[in-house]
């Protein structure tokens, strides 16, 4: 995804209110820096980065253990590769 940062400045002279980046999973991790850093941008969406974590790491857990049956323990096994994106996302923005 690509931001139009002209169009952004525009809203910006227009609005006080606080902007939000749906869809933020799509725009580059540098774009999303440059974005919390230098606008008012100060909402990012990242849902679909985290699913798309999830996802693979649910794959993997029932991949490398097949017997494995206990939900809290597939899900469990889901929540290292979670924290590491969402930290990763966060430290992004320091």
């Amino acid at each position: 995804a690509s931001i139009n940062l002209d169009l952004l400045a525009g809203i910006e002279a227009v609005t006080d209110c606080p902007l939000v980046i749906h869809g933020a999973s799509g725009v580059p991790a540098d774009m999303r820096r440059h974005l919390a850093l230098k606008s008012a941008v100060c909402k990012f969406n990242i849902g679909t980065e985290l699913r798309q974590t999830f996802g693979a790491a649910l794959r993997q857990t029932l991949a490398d253990d097949p017997a494995l049956f206990d939900r809290g323990q597939i899900l469990r096994a889901t929540q290292p590769a979670l924290t590491d994106m969402a930290a990763k996302v966060m430290q992004n923005f320091i």
